[in-house]
């Protein structure tokens, strides 16, 4: 047995030597990340100090996944803490069932529960709110977290995915949401090189 493990902590090292220490610091990643169908990644929370020397949250709602991929990388160039806003009572893995609730809720203007706890917002300077466009804006989860605790002067960058609407709308919601916040343009995301530029001219890179 012994010499079983050995021979498998050769081959392990010999791949490493072959491939750099990058190929190791991937399998470590792979094993944190990867999630079965239907499963979400962890919160990462702990370490809220970003790579500008700010106090960096980077908190996202995600249903197809598209928007949780853009959070990672976005998370990635902060640093910071991140922050997965999930719902209490989850939507369903359909399309068509889940448009029809996220619309009901937007035209009742309902504040779905959110699974906690919730992270401390007070602490953070810069918010980065990452969501989908639903019906123009953000959805109502994400109006749930914002609205749960007071984020007076706090800087809120939001960013988000779509299928063709614009972003202009749900941030000019929010800024609505949260008048005594400082809610700055946002970036609909289509392709990563915008994602540096926009956080540089935010101060983020």
């Amino acid at each position: 047995m012994k010499r079983i493990a050995l021979i498998i902590v050769l081959i392990l090292l010999a791949v490493v030597a072959f491939k750099g220490p990058d190929s190791l610091i991937g399998l470590a990643k792979m094993s944190r990340t990867a999630s079965p169908e239907g499963q979400t990644l962890p919160n990462v929370l702990g370490q809220p100090m970003g790579k500008n020397g700010k106090k960096v949250l980077v908190a996202y709602f995600s249903w197809g996944g598209n928007t949780r991929e853009v959070a990672k990388l976005i998370h990635e160039k902060t640093g910071g803490d991140l922050f997965e806003i999930k719902k209490e009572e989850p939507y369903p893995r359909e399309y068509k069932p889940t448009t029809e609730i996220g619309k009901k809720e937007r035209e009742q203007n309902l504040r779905p529960k959110l699974t906690g706890p919730l992270p401390d917002l007070k602490q953070y300077d810069v918010i980065l709110v990452g969501y989908p466009i639903w019906w123009y804006i953000e959805p109502m989860p994400v109006k749930t977290f914002v609205e749960a605790q007071d984020l007076s002067g706090k800087i809120i960058l939001p960013f988000a995915t779509s299928g063709g609407s614009g972003i202009e709308g749900s941030v000019e919601d929010l800024r609505k949401t949260l008048p005594k916040a400082q809610v700055k343009d946002g970036l609909l995301v289509n392709m990563t090189g915008r994602i540096d530029s926009w956080l540089k001219e935010n101060g983020l890179n």
